[in-house]
C-alpha cells in the first residue's frame, strides 16, 4: 500500500480549494494511489480528471512552483554535470540553470520532497525546483544524457496528428461539425485537455461514439458492454491488480497468438505488450464498463502477494504461480452472496450491512456479526464455502493430539491456529481468516509439512489452544502443596501468590471462560473450599480444594482487583482486566467474610466489542418495530425492568450503541461501570466520596446532556430527579427491578413520583428474562406435554403448525440440552390510553390489561413464540415467567 507523501496531501487539499476537483473524485484517486503508487497528480492525470497542463498550472498557482519546457532550454555541460545520468533518470529530474549557489533543476515531481532533498544532498547545492511534464522530461533526458541510450522522442506539436485524425473520422462518420472541431482544438490547445474528453463534455458527442470512433481509428475491437465477458483466471493473473489499474487493462483470455486485453485507454498498448511479453488483441470499452470488468477480474484490493512484488521481497513468477494453486482451491464468491444462499440472511440484510460498511469501514462479516445478524458459526461456515475450503467443528471433529508437536505454543498463539490432523503429508490447520499467507507459509516452514488450511471460529481456535498448550498441572500441584501444609500455616499465603495459587486462578478463570460462563463462585466450607460456576443460569460444581487454598486465593483475587489484603472482616469489591495468553477480559471481583472463610466471586463481563446492534437482541419482528419507535423519541424515559441476570445491562448498553450517535452528548452513572463504550461519558459510584446515583444525576444535568443513563433506580430521590431530566427535554434509559413492565409504574408511585409525572415523562417499559435455548447439536422434535400446555393455560390445537424441540444432552451442551440463553420480553408503549390510566391511579393488573388490549406481548407469550420457533422450550419458559 503506498503512503502519501506531505507534498501529495498538500496537493489534494489545494485541489478541493481551487475547486479543480470534487470531494469524491479526490477521494477515488487516493484510493487508486494506495494501490498503484507514484504520484498523486499523475494519477489523478492518468484517471482524466485534469489534464497534464491543467494541474501544472494548479501546482504554479497553489505552491508557486513555474513549469518550464526543457524543449526549448539549452543546458550547459557543467550544469548537467551536477547530476549524474544514472540519478537523474532514477529521481526524474534535470537540472537546468546555474546561479551563484543555486541549482535550477526540473522534476516530474516537484512536490515530492525527499528527491529535492536528494538532489540537494548530491550536487551539494542548494536546489529552487521546477516543473516539467514527461515528455519533456523524456526528451531531455535523452537529449542531455547519452550515455543513457534512450531514443529521443518526436517534439510535441501543438495538437497531436493523432487528435487531427480522430477529429476529422468523427467529421466523416457524421458525429460532428467543422467548427465544433475547431473550437474544441482551440480549447485544447489553451488546456491541454484530450479532444475526446472535450468533445464529450460539450455534449457534441456521446461517450459510446466517441470509444468507438478511436477504437476503429486504432484498429481495435469496440465493446460497448463487458457484463457478457468471461474472465479466465490464468490470463487475468498475467497481470498484477495494480498493472491493470495502471494500465487500464485486463487481459480475459489468450490462444496461442496473442492475449485478449480488454482495455479503456489504448495509449498504453506498447506498455501492456512489454509486461505480457507477447503480442496482444486489444478490445475498447467504455471506463465505466471496464471498471466493472476489473472489479469482476480482481475482487479486493490491496492484496499481500501484489504488496511483497512492489517491495521486491517476491517476483512476478512466483506469485503467480501461487495465484494457480490458489486458483484450484475454487474462484471466491462474494461473501454476502454465500449467506444469503444458505439462508442466513435475506439480501435486504447484506444490503444493509454494506451501506453501514462503507460508512464506517471494515469487512461485512464483521458488520453482520455485530449486527446479530449472523453468529460466528454461520460466518465460519459461510467463509469456508466462500474460499473451497473445509469448515470444522472441533467438538464434533476433535482434532488429533498427534499432530501437536508439529507446530509450536508460540506459532500457535500468534496467529490463531490449531493443527488438527494429518491427510497424507499435508497437515490440516484451523484458521480463523485461511486467507493469512503469512500464517501459511510460516506453518509450511516450521512443520516441514504442506498446509491444508480449515475454517473454525476464533473462540472455538482459542479454547482448544487453552485446552491443550496450556498449563494443566497446577491444580494437583497446589493440592499436594496444601495436603502437606499443617493448619497454623494456612494463614499464610506469600509464597504462593507467585507461584501455584497464581497459576490456579488463572486456569480456573481460563476453564470458566472455555465453558462460557458468567460467574465463578469460591466458597470456603467446613472441610474443603469448592469452586462453582454458572453457565446459563445455573450454577454447576467444577472442583473441590483442600481447606487451606482458601485465605491464598482470596488474597490472590484481592491482589489482583488491587483491594485490602489485610481487610477480612469487611465485603470488597474491585474490578480487573485479566489477560493470560489467548484471553483477554474484564473481571468483576467481590469477596465476603462468611463462617469459613472469605467467598469470592468473580463476574465474567463481556467486552464492549461484543454488545450487539439492538437488531441481535433477539426481539420478535413485531415488538422490534416498536421497540425501534419508543427508543427513536428525543425525550422521555425509557425503563428496563428484569431480575438481576436477565439481561438489563446488556439490552441497555446495545440500545445506548444506537441511539448515542456522535452529535449527542451521552453521559452515564454506573454501579460499576461494566462496559466501557468509546464516545460516552461513563461515570462510576464512589460512595465513599459521596457520589451516589441522585449527586451524579444532578451534575448531568448542568453538562448539557442529551441522553442520560442510569444504572439502577434504586431510590425516591434518584427516580424523582431522572423524571425531573425527562420531563426537561433529555432522553432517560434507567434500570429498574420489577416483576414485569406494568408494575414500573407503581413502582415509581411507590417511590414518590407523582403520578402525573410518571404519565408526562414515561416512554416505555421493557422487562425481560433470559431463557436457555435449546442445544442444537442434541435437539429433537418433541411432542407438547399435556401438563405443561395446561399449567400454561394453552390450547394443544396452537401447536399443531408448530414444531417443538428439546436437547437430549451430549459433550457441546454438558448434557443439559440447553446451549446458550436468549431474550423474551415484554414492551409496554405508553400511549394516551395508558396515561390517563396512570394518572387515574389504575393498578398494575389493570394497565397490563390495557396495554395487552393495544398489542403488547407479555413475558409468557413472548417465551411460548420463541418456543414455536424452536429456540427455547415450554417448560423453560414456564419456569422463568409468572402469571
Amino acid at each position: 500500500m503506498s503512503v502519501l507523501t506531505i507534498g501529495d496531501k498538500r496537493l489534494g487539499a489545494a485541489l478541493i480549494e481551487l475547486g479543480h476537483l470534487k470531494d469524491e473524485d479526490l477521494q477515488r484517486a487516493l484510493e487508486r494511489h494506495r494501490e498503484i503508487g507514484g504520484s498523486l497528480a499523475e494519477v489523478i492525470v492518468d484517471m482524466g480528471l485534469l489534464s497534464e497542463q491543467r494541474m501544472a498550472q494548479v501546482i504554479e498557482e497553489a505552491f508557486g512552483i513555474p513549469l518550464v519546457n526543457l524543449h526549448e532550454v539549452e543546458i550547459a555541460p557543467e550544469v548537467k554535470a551536477k547530476l549524474p545520468a544514472e540519478k537523474a533518470r532514477e529521481l526524474e529530474a534535470i537540472p537546468f540553470g546555474l546561479d551563484s549557489d543555486t541549482l535550477r533543476v526540473a522534476f516530474t515531481n516537484p512536490l515530492d520532497t525527499l528527491r529535492v532533498d536528494e538532489v540537494e544532498d548530491l550536487t551539494e547545492m542548494l536546489v529552487e525546483p521546477y516543473q516539467v511534464l514527461r515528455p519533456s522530461f523524456e526528451y531531455a533526458l535523452a537529449v542531455n544524457y547519452p550515455e543513457l541510450g534512450l531514443e529521443p522522442p518526436p517534439p510535441p506539436s501543438p495538437v497531436p496528428e493523432h487528435e487531427l485524425r480522430l477529429g476529422e473520422l468523427l467529421i466523416q462518420k457524421g458525429l460532428l461539425k467543422k467548427d465544433e472541431l475547431e473550437q474544441a482544438l482551440v480549447e485544447q490547445e489553451k488546456t491541454g485537455e484530450l479532444l475526446g474528453r472535450i468533445l464529450v463534455s460539450k455534449g457534441w458527442i456521446e461517450e459510446a461514439q466517441l470509444y468507438e470512433a478511436l477504437a476503429e481509428q486504432e484498429k481495435a475491437e469496440f465493446l460497448p458492454r463487458t457484463d457478457k465477458v468471461e474472465v479466465d483466471p490464468d490470463s487475468a493473473n498475467l497481470f498484477l491488480r495494480t498493472d491493470a489499474l495502471r494500465y487500464h487493462a485486463v487481459p480475459v483470455k489468450q490462444d496461442r497468438k496473442r492475449v485478449h486485453v480488454v482495455v479503456s485507454d489504448l495509449r498504453h498498448r506498447h506498455a501492456i505488450e512489454e509486461l505480457l511479453g507477447r503480442k496482444a488483441k486489444f478490445i475498447l470499452t467504455l471506463p465505466d464498463e471496464w471498471e466493472k470488468l476489473f472489479n469482476r477480474a480482481y475482487p479486493g484490493s490491496g492484496r499481500l502477494g501484489e504488496s511483497l512484488v512492489q517491495e521486491g521481497k517476491l517476483d512476478r513468477d512466483s506469485l503467480r504461480q501461487a495465484l494457480k494453486v490458489q486458483e484450484r482451491l475454487g474462484k471466491a464468491r462474494p461473501l454476502g452472496e454465500v449467506l444469503v444462499e444458505l439462508g442466513y440472511v435475506s439480501p435486504d440484510d447484506v444490503e444493509e450491512a454494506l451501506k453501514k460498511q462503507r460508512a464506517g469501514g471494515g469487512r461485512l462479516e464483521d458488520t453482520l456479526v455485530q449486527s446479530g445478524k449472523i453468529n460466528p458459526e454461520m460466518l465460519a461456515q459461510s467463509l469456508a464455502i466462500q474460499l473451497g475450503y473445509d469448515y470444522i467443528d472441533p467438538v464434533e471433529n476433535p482434532p488429533d493430539p498427534g499432530v501437536l508437536h508439529l507446530v509450536g505454543e508460540n506459532t500457535v498463539r500468534r496467529y490463531t491456529v490449531f493443527p488438527h490432523h494429518l491427510e497424507g503429508d499435508a497437515l490440516v490447520v484451523l484458521m480463523k481468516d485461511p486467507r493469512n499467507i503469512w500464517a501459511i507459509d510460516d506453518l509450511r516452514v516450521f512443520t516441514k509439512h504442506e498446509i491444508i488450511p480449515a475454517v473454525a471460529t476464533e473462540e472455538q481456535i482459542v479454547k482448544l489452544i487453552e485446552r491443550f498448550y496450556g498449563s494443566s498441572g497446577d491444580l494437583d500441584e497446589l493440592t499436594k502443596e496444601f495436603a502437606h501444609k499443617h493448619p497454623e500455616e494456612e494463614e499464610t499465603s506469600s509464597d504462593l501468590d507467585d507461584n501455584a495459587v497464581v497459576r490456579l486462578v488463572n486456569t480456573i478463570i481460563r476453564e470458566a471462560y472455555l465453558q462460557d460462563a458468567s460467574d465463578i463462585h469460591i466458597e470456603p466450607r467446613e472441610t474443603d473450599v469448592i469452586v462453582r460456576i454458572r453457565i446459563d443460569g445455573a450454577l454447576r460444581e467444577y472442583m473441590r480444594l483442600p481447606k487451606g487454598a482458601a485465605p491464598a486465593i482470596a488474597s490472590r483475587i484481592k491482589i489482583m482487583g488491587n483491594l485490602d489484603i489485610a481487610e477480612r472482616r469487611l465485603p470488597q469489591d474491585g474490578r480487573v482486566r485479566f489477560k493470560d495468553r489467548s484471553i483477554d477480559l474484564d473481571l468483576r471481583l467481590s469477596t465476603l467474610p462468611t463462617v469459613y472463610g472469605e467467598k469470592s466471586v468473580m463476574r465474567l463481563l463481556r467486552k464492549a466489542t461484543e454488545i450487539p446492534e439492538i437488531e441481535g437482541l433477539g426481539f420478535a419482528p413485531d415488538v422490534f418495530e416498536r421497540f425501534q419507535e419508543v427508543i427513536s423519541k428525543p425525550y422521555g424515559i425509557f425503563l428496563i425492568t428484569g431480575p438481576t441476570g436477565s439481561g438489563k445491562s446488556f439490552t441497555t448498553f446495545s440500545i445506548l450503541k444506537r441511539v448515542a450517535t456522535p452529535d449527542k452528548n451521552t453521559t452515564t452513572i454506573e454501579d460499576p461501570v461494566e462496559y466501557e463504550i468509546p464516545g460516552i461519558n461513563q461515570t462510576q459510584v464512589n460512595m465513599a466520596a459521596g457520589l451516589d446515583f441522585a449527586r451524579a444525576l444532578r451534575a448531568f444535568l448542568r453538562q448539557d446532556p442529551d441522553i442520560i443513563m442510569v444504572g439502577e433506580i434504586r431510590d425516591s430521590e434518584t427516580a424523582q430527579i431522572a423524571t425531573e431530566a425527562a420531563l426537561t427535554g433529555h432522553l432517560v434509559i434507567a434500570t429498574l427491578h420489577t416483576n414485569d413492565a406494568a408494575g414500573a409504574v407503581t413502582r415509581l408511585d411507590e417511590m414518590g413520583v407523582e403520578l402525573f409525572n410518571i404519565s408526562a415523562s414515561l416512554i416505555g417499559v421493557l422487562a425481560q428474562r433470559l431463557v436457555r435455548r435449546v442445544c442444537d447439536h442434541c435437539k429433537v422434535e418433541v411432542e407438547p406435554d399435556p401438563s405443561v400446555l395446561r399449567r400454561l393455560d394453552l390450547d394443544e390445537e396452537q401447536f399443531k403448525e408448530a414444531t417443538l424441540y428439546r436437547g437430549v444432552g451430549c459433550e457441546r451442551c454438558n448434557g443439559t440440552g440447553y446451549k446458550g440463553r436468549y431474550a423474551i420480553h415484554e414492551l409496554m408503549v405508553i400511549n394516551d390510553e395508558i396515561r390517563r390510566a396512570i394518572v387515574e391511579g389504575k393498578s398494575a393488573t389493570e394497565i397490563k390489561e390495557l396495554a395487552r388490549k393495544h398489542g403488547m406481548k407479555t413475558l409468557r407469550e413472548d417465551g411460548v413464540y420463541k418456543a414455536m420457533q424452536g429456540i427455547t422450550t415450554l417448560e423453560e419458559v414456564m419456569a422463568r415467567t409468572i402469571e
